[in-house]
């Protein structure tokens, strides 16, 4: 009996070395890729999913600021979950995901307070071209995800490449112009601050930026003067990509009640392209978290219940990945 059961057991162990080995699932992969720009070389990160491609990918656009996409990886920094949920959630649906430091941040070179709104759309451009020469990235299916200002540039990106965007998503990106925006914005933060004679301070706010764009046709003064003559509505009435634009409730910077109809109303005026989808979530803040209109006390670290709903919005992915991808 002893003698059977061994030579049963060399039997199975036998089979078990000739029979092919289940493969592990491999976890994504991140690259380092730098590309150049009119700014130097910039410097960013392609998230690959498991598998083997060539994958659709998406370019993650950052808003405006000095911030790093890189901090989000780290515990303890500014919104560790933004950006990675938002890689991870697109990683399971077999994108791969690329971003990139603006000039002047983490190891990019130059200076994005030296750099207006068509500088940061050329670097946009650049850096999908670079994801798009990489051998496991299908070229032909790359769109640009832009939250806050980045939603100004994704529609610019879009615009101007129309061949080179498959679909372009806008995170609380705005519709109405730099000025009007900043206006709004300011606005608001004076109201939830209690200060009165908010019609005269907008008044005044209204002269200084009207003076500031006036004099940044002629020289160079600073940042702010490069930017507040922007207004996207030429840029959305050219797109032919499909968009996605998500609105937040309760966000103090980038209104839905001011938003959605310039949005409605001039995309695709130009080019005839009518596939835009606008949800706006209730009760959530500029990083679609759980939040009051007017800041302040900590917030919870995570998107709200209903953001990957719309994310899901199943006609915009139908028209913007026709062949499921």
């Amino acid at each position: 009996m002893n003698a059977q059961i061994l030579i049963l057991a060399g039997s199975l162990m036998g089979m078990l070395w000739l029979a092919p080995l289940a493969a592990e699932p491999q976890p994504p992969r991140a690259v380092d890729l730098e590309f150049e720009s009119g700014a130097g070389r910039l410097s960013g990160t392609l998230f690959l999913p498991a598998g083997e491609g060539p994958f659709p990918a998406v370019v993650f656009i950052e808003g405006s600021g000095d911030s790093s996409y890189r901090e989000g990886w780290e515990p303890g920094e500014r919104r560790p979950w933004f950006w990675p949920q938002l890689q991870r959630w697109f990683e399971q649906r077999g994108h791969a995901v690329y971003l990139h430091d603006k000039p002047g941040v983490g190891r990019s070179a130059g200076n994005w307070r030296r750099e207006d709104f068509d500088d940061r759309a050329d670097n946009v451009i650049a850096a999908l071209r670079a994801v798009a020469a990489q051998p496991d990235i299908d070229a032909a299916r790359i769109g640009v995800l832009g939250h806050s200002q980045g939603g100004w540039i994704g529609v610019m990106v879009a615009a101007r490449w129309p061949g080179e965007v498959a679909y372009v998503v806008s995170l609380a990106g705005p519709a109405t112009g730099v000025r009007q925006q900043i206006i709004e914005d300011t606005r608001n933060r004076w109201q939830c601050e209690g200060h009165r004679l908010l019609a005269l301070r907008e008044a005044g706010l209204r002269a200084l930026l009207s003076t500031l764009g006036a004099v940044g046709r002629l020289i160079p003064a600073g940042y702010l003067s490069g930017i507040v003559r922007y207004d996207p509505a030429d840029d959305l009435a050219r797109v032919e990509s499909p968009m996605l634009a998500l609105f937040a409730g309760n966000d103090i910077m980038v209104m839905p009640e001011t938003n959605v109809a310039p949005l409605e109303s001039h995309f695709g005026r130009v080019s005839g392209n009518r596939q835009v989808f606008i949800r706006t979530l209730e009760g959530v803040d500029h990083f679609f978290r759980e939040g009051e209109f007017c800041l302040g006390g900590p917030r919870p670290q995570r998107f709200a219940p209903g953001f990957w709903e719309a994310m899901e919005t199943p006609a915009f992915w139908q028209s913007a990945t026709p062949d499921g991808g």
